[in-house]
């Protein structure tokens, strides 16, 4: 496909233009809000394709709806019903689903070994899924994308280094690094068997394929890999690969990935280390293929090739997940991993944790905990992280954020990290 020949220029040409162009003609119109529980959201969202809720088509299917209790900001509401009717009519017109955020997110953490403890950083992203195939039929054929930029905000380090600076074996925050323009997915996803299963091929991010619960979102939701994923799981970032599942029952259902084990943010090539992959694999139960957020549990396995140029042997792990959502205000959510081999942040772990609606508005409460041994058997690593997001308006969220990080590497002091994110969305 075209796109895999594009390199980071290119990219970044493109991204300025259509982002650009994109907005302008979106501010027209009016529209009609839909109504939803929460949910309703999560429902419609596992629908979208087989991956989490972080993905780009899931990630659309949330914002697309809004609620029908009354905002804490209706004016702010009101002034975006222009924009919503603009892109429902594109949609209509020509299959193309444009939806923009920018999300924000300051850190500070109690200790540092390099005296860099506040980071901050922000990413605008344009996401779009244009139904090119069968619009509109049950098995439709899409191309999918998403265009970032990525950038520092006034502190010398981003989010993504911070744990590199305290220094804590792992990430206090998923995204949130300063690569620029980029390029992070860009995909074909075909539906099949009347919505009961399909693929993805292309420039894909292999988290979103990988052990997926409904509380895996890092701009929604918590901010720590550790609670977010299984530290044993050594997700690689977007490159090129496959992926594909579907529904074995109307409950069990397989699905599986293969994706370029060097891929990069920052560079869009073809297996630049050559063919070194990363495979995951997983089979799961659910109560319905709407459900697959709210209530599953599956068991995963993973292998990653030997990484030459980085001087990284090969591994491979296993891991058992599971959760459930308790009537409509919580959700609760579990993990076993164990794994062996080079590029591991753990060989061993436990997580466990609740989000929790308090029914105002739409806000959401989160706390998760997860234990951990390194690699080599060395101390064990506690990671602690509470959350409470305030929904502002439909469109507009504020979370704070802390977490509890008990042994960081090299013999450090304890460290708590407060986080502050907000999100715009459209």
């Amino acid at each position: 496909m075209w796109f895999w020949q594009s390199e980071r220029n290119a990219v970044k040409k493109v991204a300025k233009h259509i982002i650009t162009y994109s907005f302008a003609i979106l501010m027209a119109g009016t529209a009609t809000a839909e109504s939803s529980g929460p949910l309703g959201h999560l429902e419609s969202s596992a629908q979208q394709g087989i991956g989490g809720p972080a993905s780009v088509g899931a990630q659309q299917e949330n914002d697309r709806q809004r609620f029908d209790n009354s905002s804490r900001w209706s004016s702010l509401d009101r002034s975006m019903d222009g924009i919503e009717d603009r892109k429902a009519a594109l949609a209509a017109r020509t299959g193309l689903s444009l939806s923009f955020d920018y999300t924000a997110l300051y850190q500070h953490s109690s200790e540092s070994s390099t005296g860099r403890d506040d980071a901050a950083s922000g990413q605008l992203r344009m996401l779009g899924s244009w139904e090119i195939l069968n619009r509109g039929g049950n098995n439709p054929g899409k191309f999918v994308f998403a265009l970032e930029h990525r950038h520092k905000l006034g502190t010398d380090i981003s989010p993504a280094e911070l744990a590199g600076n305290i220094p804590y074996n792992g990430a206090t925050a998923v995204t949130f690094g300063a690569p620029g323009s980029i390029l992070s997915v860009a995909y074909w996803q075909q539906t099949l068997g009347n919505g009961r299963g399909g693929f993805v091929a292309g420039r894909i991010d292999p988290g979103d394929y990988t052990d997926i619960l409904g509380h895996v979102n890092p701009r929604t939701t918590f901010s720590n890999f550790a609670v977010l994923f299984s530290p044993v799981t050594p997700i690689p970032d977007p490159g090129f690969g496959i992926g594909g599942g579907g529904f074995l029952t109307d409950q069990v259902y397989a699905l599986g990935v293969v994706s370029d084990a060097n891929g990069s943010l920052s560079d869009v090539e073809w297996f630049p280390g050559g063919a070194e992959l990363y495979a995951y694999a997983e089979l799961g139960w659910t109560p319905s293929p709407s459900k697959r957020y709210l209530t599953n549990v599956h068991v995963g396995a993973f292998h990653t090739d030997a990484k030459s140029d980085a001087g990284v042997a090969s591994n491979k792990g296993i891991l058992l997940s599971a959760n459930h959502t308790i009537d409509e205000n919580m959700m609760l959510f579990g993990r076993l991993g164990w794994a062996e081999g080079g590029g591991l942040l753990a060989e061993k772990s436990a997580n466990a944790g609740f989000m929790w609606r308090p029914g105002l508005y739409d806000d959401l409460f989160g706390f998760g905990v997860t234990v951990s041994e390194p690699p080599g058997g060395g101390a064990t690593q506690t990671t602690a992280e509470a959350f409470y997001r305030m929904d502002l308006a439909d469109n507009l969220a504020l979370t704070g954020d802390l977490q509890y990080l008990n042994n960081p590497s090299n013999g450090l002091d304890d460290a708590w990290v407060f986080g502050l994110r907000l999100r715009w969305n459209i």
